[in-house]
């Protein structure tokens, strides 16, 4: 998929990330988000971070094209789609034509607000040829970026009974609001801000209570939906990038998960923070299933890839699933 147009100014962007000598996993990756926005090389020495995860941009699931009669100064429209099984599916999905700040990057795991990843295009695409998961459930999908696409999808065309769109940062959900609107799914798909640090930490206090969290926090999302906090299938496409964020992540989706419930979380590996987060699921008290094989185009087009991409490095683009469950209780006897 097509990137959107986005700068950082680079001072702002050196100044987060330090000197290119330095070494620490968090200014790694905040280089890698610089490089991927400004396209500096004085940024990454030659040599290092050889292959950017914007030289892959998709799998070509669902094919964007631009909607030239509904563009305008501030953003233009496009209408993915793809077919399958001879029955289309499209949804059009609004990006932000702004140079973005590095301020407003930085703050929250927001590498997601670059760009559509390969991981939502693969997300939304295995959720539309399984529709069944979806159907008839409450569905949450968290950090979901500035189109929240396999939300937007599943709201569409799975007939969930209710879906609610999230991500850390304001600008985002302001998007994905415009995006629910545009595609007249306003009427059942709630949209607000969660930042899984103040979430991980109500439930927590919750727990350590003897309470169940009763509702959304009223400062950080749109409360008109009350529920016991619980959701039958809770979404995450690509957002185990830092990994400071990683145990407030897996505390979210275990406290707002149903007990019958099932997290689909999408990502590569890229190095080891893929399996952390594995780790840190079981370690809270899921059940958790790792499938490279989740579809069989996915799985075609990663095996192309490998031959005749050199720009395709699986281990930064190939999204694994890993599907999170609660562990049953045994009754007594």
């Amino acid at each position: 998929m097509s990137t959107e147009i986005l700068q950082v100014t680079e001072d702002k962007v050196k100044r987060k990330t330090g000197s290119p000598k330095d070494g620490t996993t968090a200014q790694r990756r905040w280089r890698l988000l610089a490089r991927a926005l400004t396209r500096s090389p004085e940024l990454y020495p030659e040599g290092e971070d050889e292959i950017s995860v914007r030289r892959f941009t998709s799998f070509d699931l669902l094919r964007p094209l631009i909607l030239e009669n509904v563009a305008d100064a501030e953003s233009s429209w496009y209408e993915y789609s793809t077919v399958i099984d001879n029955e289309l599916f499209d949804v059009q999905i609004r990006k932000i034509n702004k140079n973005f700040t590095a301020n407003e990057l930085i703050g929250f795991n927001n590498t997601g607000n670059v760009c559509v990843w390969p991981s939502e295009e693969c997300l939304g695409y295995y959720l539309l040829k399984n529709r069944n998961i979806c159907r008839n459930k409450v569905v949450l999908e968290l950090g979901g970026g500035m189109s929240c696409l396999a939300g937007v999808l599943v709201a569409k065309y799975c007939n969930p009974s209710g879906v609610t769109l999230t991500d850390g940062n304001v600008t985002s959900v302001d998007n994905v609001r415009c995006i629910v609107a545009r595609n007249s799914m306003a009427d059942f798909v709630r949209c607000g801000v969660v930042q899984w640090a103040r979430a991980a930490n109500a439930l927590r206090q919750a727990g350590n209570n003897g309470n169940r969290i009763q509702s959304w926090d009223a400062e950080a999302v749109d409360e008109s939906r009350q529920t016991d906090g619980l959701y039958d299938v809770i979404l995450s496409a690509d957002c185990l990038f830092f990994d400071e964020a990683r145990l407030d992540l897996v505390e979210t989706i275990y406290g707002w998960l149903a007990d019958d419930g099932v997290a689909l979380v999408m990502a590569p590996r890229r190095g080891p923070t893929f399996q952390r987060f594995a780790e840190a699921a079981l370690k809270r008290g899921f059940l958790a299933r790792q499938n490279e094989h989740y579809d069989a185009k996915v799985w075609s087009r990663h095996l192309e890839l490998l031959k005749h991409n050199q720009e395709y490095c699986p281990d930064l683009h190939f999204p694994i699933l890993l599907e999170l469950t609660k562990q049953t209780k045994t009754p007594p006897g």
